[in-house]
């Protein structure tokens, strides 16, 4: 088999009037760990797509030297056939068998031109693992911790979590030469994060990773390919031979740079304004010195002083014009929120309490619970999908009705949850901006504001809200949490479809904000940096 399996070159693609790649090259070879980065919009999925075959590019070219498995999330929610049969497509098994099938059919009505064509597809079938796929599909299921029944429900009925651990089974069972993946880590736990991880490190063949998880990019990835850099022209793609880690040294180093080069010339242009100031300030004394020469009849002092004052505007010109020359451009920093406090934070010492609060939730029963949420506490809830997590979140906002015991909220305590807006966004008809304006309390501009931090251009704050994608959805809520005035926060894995710019920003946001917190979610690198102050551990369950 070559050694580059994937191969391509100034592939350009276009949606509609927008190009959204321009002249990208990636090359793939069969130990390469390629991560492929950038803000959402700036053509991951595209790119994946076409180098996966499902979209021909405008212009360039792909060539593959191999079987290229393309891995998406299993996130449609209509999807009626069983986990099972996704599972099988995903894997090129159910294509291939099918391939195989027809030509057999043809051979037994005696088409034997066709017996190349039916060994080729046989070959296929047998390489992409055919013959145990069941078998082998039942042994990844088991290790990644999902139920065998799951893999015969209909995918649309799946949770979050359970379809992030279909997807991570199809990718255990993978036998694809390249393994094009997206954002395999959403809904993941802790264990299935780890299964992740070794699944990557067994991989024998190529890797395309588009993820926004720093410490899986950290770990699985020595390669990128950097799209949407605000440096670079629209659609093209910037490489970076190291990995992740060795890439953020770099930007950061590289803005220092740029940060200090840029405040250098901007001093150094001041002191030469200053120079060319104090010049033409002599220049001035020495013509009225002339003057005075003539005055008094002293024809050669006049000349002289004539001669210098127009040798002094000379330089003062001179110096101007350095002065004027182009300052290196101010290296663009980025976007920043502000989360915003209630007034009343102060009225109490706590924000909510649950006191031996007992949740039922599709037959998983959560408690006796005996929990309080202090001002400035940061508490992380952590353990396994179905442990209980987000019920115990929906208990403290005020969302799931307790069968036993009490929720107190403090006097004059701002409760907010990622995914109460929901709803009403998606029931809103105007534009999202409108939409996020009205929850949160604020005028349009202030709401725009917000959601360009999130990364939602202008294109997409006009559109209805029930237009969005997932992605788009989660941070026109968090624009809302970040406008309203609130106490504490009630964050349902908030890093789920979020982009590294608009992650960062929330995590900035959260580490400055000194209200209350209280987060679920499996992103290691996300939580380090928000300094949590207690860890709630949750046991398994429903």
């Amino acid at each position: 088999m070559p050694s580059i399996l994937l191969d391509a070159r100034a592939v350009t693609r276009h949606h509609g009037p927008r190009t959204v790649l321009t002249d990208v090259d990636v090359r793939v070879h069969t130990t390469s760990r390629v991560g492929l980065i950038g803000p959402n919009g700036s053509g991951k999925t595209t790119l994946l797509r076409v180098l996966a075959g499902l979209e021909r590019p405008d212009g360039g070219t792909v060539a593959r030297h191999g079987t290229v498995g393309h891995l998406p999330q299993l996130a449609d929610r209509d999807d009626p056939r069983p986990a099972r049969a996704v599972v099988l497509e995903r894997l090129g098994v159910a294509d291939a068998g099918a391939a195989v099938d027809a030509l057999t059919d043809r051979l037994a009505a005696g088409e034997l031109d066709v017996i190349d064509d039916h060994a080729a597809a046989l070959a296929r079938w047998l390489a992409l693992g055919g013959d145990d796929a069941p078998a082998r599909l039942a042994a990844a299921a088991d290790e990644v911790g999902l139920p065998a029944a799951l893999l015969d429900r209909p995918l649309g009925r799946l949770s979050g979590g359970q379809a992030a651990r279909v997807g991570l089974a199809a990718l255990r069972c993978s036998r694809h030469d390249v393994v094009l993946l997206d954002e395999p880590t959403n809904h993941l736990d802790a264990h299935g994060l780890a299964v992740l991880r070794r699944v990557l490190r067994e991989h024998r063949g190529g890797l395309v990773l588009v993820s926004h998880d720093r410490a899986l990019l950290t770990d699985a990835v020595d390669e990128l390919v950097v799209l949407g850099d605000p440096d670079a022209p629209d659609g093209t793609a910037l490489h970076h031979g190291g990995g992740f880690a060795s890439w953020e040294h770099e930007r950061e180093e590289a803005r220092r740079r740029a940060g200090a080069e840029h405040g250098d010339a901007v001093r150094a242009r001041a002191a030469l304004r200053a120079a060319a100031d104090e010049t033409r300030a002599r220049a001035a004394a020495a013509h009225r010195r002339a003057g005075r020469a003539t005055h008094d009849g002293d024809k050669h002092a006049k000349e002289w002083v004539r001669s210098r004052a127009e040798g002094m505007q000379r330089r003062a010109r001179v110096v101007e014009g350095r002065a004027g020359r182009a300052v290196p451009e101010k290296p663009r920093e980025a976007a920043t929120l502000r989360l915003v406090l209630s007034p009343a934070e102060r009225r109490a010492p706590w924000a909510v309490a649950l006191e031996g609060a007992v949740v039922r939730r599709d037959g998983f029963v959560l408690g006796p619970v005996d929990l309080e949420v202090g001002h400035g506490d940061r508490l992380l809830l952590a353990g396994p999908n179905g442990s209980g997590k987000s019920t115990l979140l929906g208990a403290l906002a005020g969302d799931l009705p307790l069968e036993a015991g009490r929720r107190v909220v403090a006097p004059g305590a701002e409760l907010a949850a990622l995914g109460q807006a929901r709803d009403a966004l998606l029931d809103d008809d105007d534009g999202a901006a409108d939409a996020v304006a009205r929850l949160a309390g604020v005028g349009p501009t202030a709401a725009r504001t917000a959601m360009a931090t999130f990364g939602l251009s202008a294109e997409v704050v006009v559109r209805p809200p029930r237009s969005l994608s997932p992605g788009e959805l989660t941070r026109a809520e968090l624009a809302v949490l970040a406008l309203r005035r609130t106490t504490c926060l009630l964050l349902d894995e908030p890093t789920n479809h979020l982009d590294l710019p608009s992650l960062e920003a929330l995590e900035a946001a959260l580490r400055d904000w000194p209200g209350a917190l209280v987060v679920a979610g499996h992103d290691r690198r996300f939580h380090e940096g928000l300094g949590i102050t207690q860890t709630v551990r949750m046991g398994g369950g429903g």
